[in-house]
């Protein structure tokens, strides 16, 4: 845990994957760098969203809106 504190921010951009945090030899935690998306991944990402909310009832899009927001 001590370690992590020393990390940078371009350390952890360097990371392959998800990295394990251990403390007392067990597992508490991922450190996951982040990475933009490919624009291909947003598009197919703005598609799938799209065909979501087409096929939502006004009662499912009423709740939603109660639980999120409009």
């Amino acid at each position: 845990m001590r370690e992590l504190q020393e990390l940078s921010a371009a350390s952890i951009e360097q990371l392959p994957g998800a990295v394990p945090v251990q403390s007392d030899g067990r597992a508490v935690a991922l450190l996951v760098p982040l990475r933009p998306a490919s624009e291909a991944a947003r598009a197919r990402f703005c598609q799938a969203l799209a065909q979501a909310e087409s096929r939502r009832s006004p009662e499912e899009q009423a709740a939603l809106d109660r639980e999120f927001g409009p």
